[in-house]
């Protein structure tokens, strides 16, 4: 990527950063909100969680990325809308999301920019203090190289983070493989794959009011009957 690329991805990366953090939360204080018009879930909270696996020796927990463990709407906002191509045009081409570049740098030069999620920091500490594994299962596509796990190291004192790239693929071989007991994640597809696999409870992550701005799809909080953390979308 060209100096001025960068330059400009850093500048309204930062903008799109001071975005999010005015939308504010979502979350409601009663246990019990409105998804849509006709649909209602519950909400529970990470101590909550924890209770409820008192009685359970240490488990292997997986989390999703995009929307659960991070925020990463502003990076992929600018691969698909930059125009630092020559004559204006998206340096990433007319298909952002299937060039091996774009790919290469979400997940390496972009993955600074990725906002990490309080809630996902409280999940993760609940786990790690109960002698927990986390893992992380994302349908990002791979590439070479990946700064994503060192990241995740950094942020949450991970030593040697497990990052799983299903590449687009449905998540639940690798939840049965991994054994993971309870997964978090913020899409209608991190929630069925989790409940197709052999024996996993999936829990809900909020999306940010930014985050819906943009992606509101695939997003049905407790269509499924799984359990919304709660203020999760900060």
């Amino acid at each position: 990527m060209y100096k001025n690329t960068a330059l400009r991805a850093a500048i309204l990366l930062g903008v799109a950063v001071l975005l999010i953090f005015s939308a504010g939360c979502t979350a409601a204080d009663d246990g019990k909100a409105n998804a849509t018009s006709d649909t209602s879930y519950t909400t529970v909270s990470v101590g909550e969680i924890a209770e409820s696996l008192a009685d359970k020796g240490p488990i292997t927990a997986g989390l999703d990325l995009d929307s659960t463990t991070f925020y990463t709407d502003s990076v992929y906002y600018y691969g698909m809308t930059n125009i630092d191509g020559p004559n204006g045009t998206n340096v990433f081409g007319d298909s952002p999301k299937q060039n091996p570049e774009f790919i290469s740098a979400i997940n390496n030069e972009f993955v600074g920019y990725y906002m990490p999620k309080n809630a996902a920091i409280d999940v993760v500490r609940m786990h790690r203090e109960r002698g927990d594994t986390a893992i992380f299962i994302t349908k990002k596509h791979s590439s070479p190289e990946e700064r994503i796990s060192d990241y995740i190291g950094v942020i949450f004192g991970i030593e040697n983070p497990k990052v799983i790239f299903t590449n687009g693929t449905s998540k639940t071989l690798f939840i049965n493989a991994e054994h993971v007991s309870v997964y978090y994640g913020d899409s209608d597809g991190d929630i069925t794959d989790s409940q197709s696999a052999d024996n996993c409870t999936p829990y809900r992550f909020m999306r940010n009011k930014m985050t819906l701005q943009y992606n509101d799809l695939n997003y049905s909080l407790g269509q499924y009957g799984e359990s919304v953390v709660e203020n999760s979308d900060c």
